[in-house]
């Protein structure tokens, strides 16, 4: 025992060593990791945010993001139009009409880019007191049915005959109609239950409605007479016999609060006593009681002065700034802005015998290989549209002036000012050492990661604005001008195109 003793009250050197560790650690508590110590999977996280940058950024490059989506929805569907102008005061089939609300003192709009989740392709319908003047998402066209043979364009349209209220084609080349279904546990308005409206690829019984006048008393008496443009009338759903209705019920989207639509016949109140009297005798049906408020009263708004007509399609020929406008859009789809700033391989994928011209066969494949959607039709107007000396055949001047259009003096100054920013030796060209005061290649994924050097993403970057036959490595003026051309093509609005350069370049 007492040996033992001896041993427990003299420990050796490791022992005591590590007693004093024991006791270190319980007075200054565990080990402390530093800001610079990386624990857990920090590799695949690491990994996981570059591939979200890299992601971000490719989407950013092809206008993929959704503030993109939202700019281009805007740029579009806000895009002045025409409005019909009529000497006599009276509507015609093939007019070009606004929808005003006499409830929420706002126009009939449609927002393409608000779909709804059934079957069929359709999009939302709203009243808009944001946007009052005449632009593509709030501007209609009168149409008979498609089963009527005998209404013509130009025709009067009169109370009481089918009409389709079809979309602009200045916002969108699909076929789409105000249209309604029946109410049902499946289908009913988004807000408000009721029945539903939404703008529709359907061809069928749902797009048709009728105009009827608004005083009942001589509603019967008015059906057959023309209808005259900014009068408040009722548009009735000819299939489900509910009229078209709305009220300061908010609905929100892109454009900000706006008003829902849907189809409800809403009348004045004391409905039992009223058919009481009309069974008794006492009442006939036509009596102002039964009368629709004001949520059901629309008008067809016209174009108060012949300059307004500006920009209406004539006839049944396609608009060749409608069918330009549709080209354009569907390449900045598939390939973001540089879908239009590369106007050199645009034309030298049409140039199939790469003779310097196209011709138009080569024009009407080279549309069809980049994936745009036009008919051969429409395809042969633009060639012709395209071709200035009737010549039959495209030169690059020919194509690219036509293509992207030159910038007025207002977009040149903001392009000239910008590319001063970067040109720092004020040589007249932006090279390689220019660049480097003002752009950072360090923030690119690819460089961050070691796949490129700084100098080669420069080099590509400069590449980007260089006409193919002059790869020298350095931006001209004419170069930067033609580069911005071609993103101006793509921009309606000069305030846009200044809130994108100003954005872009700080300093302008």
């Amino acid at each position: 025992f007492v040996a033992w003793g001896c041993r427990l009250g003299h420990s050796g050197p490791r022992e005591r060593g590590k007693q004093a560790e024991a006791a270190t650690m319980m007075n200054n508590g565990p080990a402390r990791y530093s800001h610079k110590t990386r624990i857990g999977n920090w590799n695949e996280d690491l990994q996981m945010q570059e591939d979200k940058v890299r992601k971000y950024l490719d989407r950013k490059e092809k206008g993929q993001l959704m503030i993109n989506k939202i700019a281009r929805n805007m740029q579009g569907s806000l895009k002045p139009v025409g409005l019909t102008y009529a000497k006599d005061g009276l509507i015609r089939f093939g007019d070009h009409v606004m929808l005003y609300s006499v409830q929420t003192e706002g126009v009939l709009s449609t927002d393409v880019t608000d779909r709804d989740p059934g079957n069929i392709e359709a999009y939302s319908v709203t009243t808009s007191t944001v946007t009052k003047g005449p632009v593509a998402r709030n501007v209609f066209v009168i149409m008979p049915p498609a089963n009527d043979k005998k209404t013509k364009i130009g025709d009067f349209f009169t109370f009481g005959q089918p009409f389709v209220l079809k979309v602009n084609p200045a916002l969108t080349t699909k076929d789409l109609s105000l249209a309604s279904v029946p109410l049902s546990p499946m289908q009913f308005s988004k807000i408000s239950k009721k029945q539903l409206v939404l703008m529709s690829v359907d061809n069928s019984a749902d797009i048709i409605f009728t105009a009827r006048y608004r005083d009942v008393q001589q509603r019967f008496e008015m059906d057959g007479q023309p209808v005259p443009g900014n009068a408040e009338l009722v548009l009735q759903h000819r299939r489900t016999g509910k009229c078209l209705f709305t009220d300061k019920i908010n609905y929100h989207n892109d454009f900000g609060a706006e008003y829902e639509v849907s189809c409800n016949t809403s009348s004045v109140a004391n409905r039992k006593g009223i058919l009481m009297h009309e069974k008794s005798g006492k009442m006939t049906s036509d009596n102002a009681n039964k009368a629709e408020t004001p949520s059901n009263y629309w008008a067809f708004l016209t174009a108060t002065d012949p300059s307004m007509e500006k920009g209406i399609q004539k006839g049944k020929e396609p608009d060749v700034s409608v069918l330009l406008a549709s080209m354009k859009k569907q390449l900045i789809q598939r390939a973001g802005l540089r879908g239009l700033t590369s106007i050199a391989r645009v034309f030298r994928i049409m140039n199939d015998n790469f003779d310097g011209f196209v011709s138009e066969s080569e024009f009407k494949k080279g549309v069809a290989d980049m994936g745009v959607v036009l008919d051969a039709k429409e395809a042969k107007i633009l060639f012709k549209a395209f071709d200035k000396d009737n010549n039959g055949k495209l030169s690059y001047d020919e194509f690219v002036l036509a293509f992207r259009g030159k910038c007025n003096k207002r977009r040149l100054a903001l392009v000239d000012g910008a590319f001063a920013l970067m040109d720092k030796t004020g040589d007249g060209v932006i090279t390689i050492d220019d660049l480097k005061g003002v752009y950072k290649p360090v923030m690119d994924p690819e460089v961050a990661d070691g796949k490129k050097t700084q100098a080669q993403h420069l080099k590509e970057y400069i590449g980007h604005f260089e006409n193919v036959s002059t790869k020298d490595g350095k931006i001209t003026l004419d170069e930067w001008r033609d580069y911005y051309s071609g993103i101006s093509a793509s921009i309606d609005s000069d305030e846009y195109f200044e809130l994108m350069m100003k954005r872009a370049w700080k300093g302008l």
